[in-house]
């Protein structure tokens, strides 16, 4: 059940040249997050600027009543946001939207692919995944532009995972994206032992089902589209399904539905 309060900011602190974490006391958020969901936030009160913006759930922490989110601050709200001081208070609603489903398989294989701010949910997902003792083999493939957007590469580094880092410009791990190391790992999973998860840029998630699909790797992938309402009211995320009846599609919406879909349901518009 999502929660509409002023949160608390417990923790403010940047990890990097643009990396930020911001933590935030809200106990019935931290009880229900899972990962995959995020958070609405509006800058403040005021309505300036008018519209919230969603944010994934990159931690949580039950006991203390707490989550977090990481962002770059690159934007007018994103910049706003950084001026945030502890103690202050940022509106919120959350959690919302649908999580990464996964089975604890001793013989399967997860493939984490996350792009950019694509990150912290799927860093959210490998620390369950770990701290829930899942077995098989856990596969992180984070890539970013550069190194200054590059997210959660420390966290992932200390987690017991087989991870890839890249970057395009190849300014910190391999030089190259996402889409390499996932294309060279095909060879060896076996479509009923292996899932993928996915979030990112949407070219990224497209060049990632476009691998998968026709292979018959099964997917989950969280897509990124505009949430004015983030409440399912606006029809402003709206995202494109196969569908049996005619027309031989259907919309749903991001925020309310997703926005986590299945990897070989979704239509990428050209």
């Amino acid at each position: 059940m999502r929660v509409q309060c002023d949160a608390p900011i417990l923790d403010h602190q940047q990890l990097s040249d643009c990396e930020f974490e911001i933590t935030l006391h809200a106990p019935e958020v931290a009880k229900q997050a899972a990962p995959g969901q995020f958070a609405h936030l509006l800058l403040s009160n005021n309505y300036d600027p008018l519209l919230r913006r969603p944010f994934s759930v990159y931690r949580v922490n039950r006991d203390e009543g707490s989550f977090s989110m990481v962002y770059l601050a690159r934007g007018v709200f994103t910049q706003g946001l950084r001026q945030k001081r502890v103690g202050q208070l940022v509106p919120i609603v959350a959690p919302l939207g649908n999580r990464f489903v996964y089975e604890p398989d001793d013989d399967r294989t997860h493939v984490l692919v996350a792009g950019g701010v694509g990150a912290p949910p799927l860093c959210f997902l490998a620390r369950e995944m770990v701290g829930s003792g899942c077995g098989g083999r856990i596969v992180v493939i984070n890539g970013a532009r550069s190194r200054s957007h590059l997210i959660g590469a420390h966290e992932l580094s200390q987690m017991p995972v087989e991870l890839h880092v890249l970057t395009d410009d190849g300014s910190t791990g391999c030089k190259g994206i996402v889409t390499d190391v996932l294309a060279d790992m095909l060879t060896e999973l076996n479509p009923s032992m292996a899932t993928v998860y996915a979030c990112g840029p949407t070219a990224m998630l497209r060049a990632v089902t476009d691998l998968i699909v026709p292979v018959g790797i099964p997917g989950q992938v969280s897509v990124e589209t505009p949430m004015p309402c983030a409440l399912g009211v606006c029809m402003g995320c709206v995202i494109k399904l196969h569908h049996a009846a005619p027309p031989g599609f259907i919309y749903k919406r991001s925020c309310a539905d997703g926005p986590i879909f299945a990897a070989d349901q979704i239509i990428w518009d050209n």
